[in-house]
């Protein structure tokens, strides 16, 4: 093949591209305007002259080779096609691949009229794609199917969670309705729900034909609860039991996420400036907690930043010092503790 200065599309790299298409065939039968579902023979199957073709895939009765590239097209594209052709007849010859009619796909990103012509010419099917449209398809298609990336913070109203325990006390009490509950704490309905809410969304309670009840974990949590004046600040074992349940399951309610979401900001933003400013920190937990287009207004903003990163602090993860936030030692043990639960269970996910 004659060197070639090539500009990638956008610098984005062809294998990345066949693993997106590879993990959606629905979309690879659409490009390709296949009438039956395409199933992988072999990707990057080597062959004798040296090179390898990206998918070899069977359709029907057909066999079914593509050349994807994401560079306009190039007259040796044909004939990188057109050599792959020969060399897997000589295959289906030896009986080392299936029978079948051989058709050849070449995807690019852009090409002229008379490319076309001198392809179908060929037998060769030329067809124009967007990558950034199969990646998209692949991220659409992770979101329906990972619960992490759909995971976003929500606030309750409750801006301190030693504000629960009340709640939580007259759930090991045996109050299980909200208006019970509402009832003997002074609390409103609404408030009672939002405690109730919020305590789920830890896992400390949990709601079965509209009843209220503690979990295990949540009668470990109340157990370790300030009594007297203190009870509605959170205690040190609370906030050790807390930190482990976040630290280990990231994704496991918005609450929670909320919580990772803030702290990973703040590290993040450490690396660049210390103590670090709360604007700062609220915009980097705006785009990291996946809200950009929700929270637009500055308040809506603060008022998210200021609810979450008050929890960090029940927790003793980050401390506020004037209009300055501060990671504690508590908070760079939770973050490492944290990438290490966080990487598995994206892992597994993505499985």
């Amino acid at each position: 093949m004659p060197i070639r200065s090539i500009k990638l599309h956008e610098k984005i790299k062809e294998s990345e591209i066949e693993e997106a298409l590879i993990a959606d065939l629905g979309l690879l039968k659409n490009i390709l305007e296949l009438d039956n579902e395409p199933k992988v023979i072999a990707r990057q199957l080597h062959l004798r002259s040296e090179s390898r073709l990206d998918l070899l895939l069977s359709s029907g009765s057909e066999i079914i080779l593509v050349e994807l590239k994401v560079t306009k097209f190039y007259p040796e594209h044909k004939d990188q096609i057109l050599r792959y052709r020969q060399e897997i007849e000589e295959f289906q010859n030896k009986n080392q691949l299936p029978q079948g009619k051989i058709v050849l796909y070449v995807l690019v990103i852009d090409f002229l009229e008379s490319n076309y012509k001198d392809c179908k010419t060929n037998n060769i099917i030329l067809i124009k794609y967007k990558p950034e449209t199969v990646l998209n398809a692949y991220y659409q298609n992770l979101l329906k199917s990972t619960h992490f990336l759909r995971v976003k913070p929500k606030d309750y109203g409750v801006f301190s969670l030693g504000l629960i325990n009340r709640t939580l006390i007259e759930l090991q009490n045996g109050t299980t309705t909200e208006k019970d509950i509402s009832q003997k704490t002074f609390l409103s309905r609404n408030t009672t729900k939002n405690h109730l809410r919020t305590a789920i969304e830890f896992g400390l309670a949990r709601k079965r034909n509209q009843i209220y009840f503690l979990t295990d974990f949540g009668d470990r949590y109340v157990a370790l609860m300030n009594r007297g004046k203190l009870q509605e600040q959170i205690s040190d074992g609370q906030a050790d039991l807390l930190r482990q349940y976040v630290a280990k399951a990231p994704f496991s309610s918005s609450m929670v996420f909320g919580i990772y979401a803030i702290v990973e900001s703040a590290f993040l933003l450490a690396r660049n400036s210390y103590p670090i400013e709360f604007k700062t920190l609220s915009e980097s937990f705006t785009s990291i907690a996946g809200k950009t287009l929700e929270w637009k207004q500055a308040k809506s903003k603060s008022t998210a930043t200021y609810t979450f990163l008050n929890f960090a602090i029940d927790l003793g993860l980050l401390g506020k010092i004037g209009d300055k936030v501060v990671v504690t030692p508590s908070g760079f043990r939770f973050i490492l503790m944290l990438q290490l639960h966080k990487s598995i269970e994206m892992i597994d996910s993505l499985k």
